[in-house]
C-alpha cells in the first residue's frame, strides 16, 4: 500500500510536469519573436541650444575682459538683425561704457569697439553700422565725420 501511494504520488508529480512542458510553447533559436504592429514617432535630431542674442555678447565681453559671464551688465538701446549699440558694464561698477557688437555670418557675436571715448571710423567701416547706431566718428587723422 505504501509502495502504491508513493507511486500514486510520483505518477501526479510527473503528469503535472508533463502538462506544464506540453502548455509552453518553446521558442526555437531561429524563430523570431512575433511582430507586433506599433507606431512610431520620429523625434527631431539633438536640440541645439540656442542662447540669446545678449547672453552671446555677454559672452564676448567675458571672454575678451577675462570675466566671468554673470559680471557683465548689458543694457541694448539700438538693435537690428546683425548690429547692436548699448552699454556694458562689469560687477558692482557704478559708470560703464558703450559698445558697438556685430553678428558675424556664424551667428557668433563680436565686440567691435567698446569704451568711453570716440568711435574710431576704420575700426567700425568694415561692419556697415546704420546711422541710427553710429552718426558719427573720428577718422585716423582725429577728424570728426558725421553721416
Amino acid at each position: 500500500m505504501k509502495n502504491t501511494i508513493i507511486g500514486l504520488i510520483l505518477g501526479l508529480i510527473i503528469a503535472m510536469w508533463a502538462f506544464y512542458l506540453y502548455t509552453q510553447k518553446p521558442v526555437l533559436k531561429d524563430e523570431a519573436p512575433p511582430i507586433t504592429p506599433t507606431s512610431t514617432v520620429v523625434s527631431p535630431g539633438p536640440s541645439i541650444n540656442k542662447i540669446s542674442d545678449e547672453e552671446s555678447i555677454k559672452q564676448a565681453f567675458a571672454q575678451k575682459y577675462n570675466r566671468e559671464v554673470d559680471e557683465v551688465h548689458l543694457n541694448i538701446s539700438k538693435k537690428d538683425s546683425t548690429h547692436v549699440w548699448g552699454s556694458v558694464k562689469f560687477g558692482d561698477e557704478i559708470a560703464g561704457g558703450w559698445f558697438l557688437a556685430f553678428k558675424e555670418s556664424s551667428n557668433k557675436w563680436i565686440i567691435v569697439q567698446d569704451g568711453n571715448g570716440t568711435i574710431s571710423c576704420e575700426t567700425i567701416a568694415p561692419y556697415n553700422f546704420p546711422v541710427s547706431m553710429v552718426s558719427e566718428c573720428v577718422d585716423q587723422n582725429g577728424k570728426l565725420q558725421k553721416f
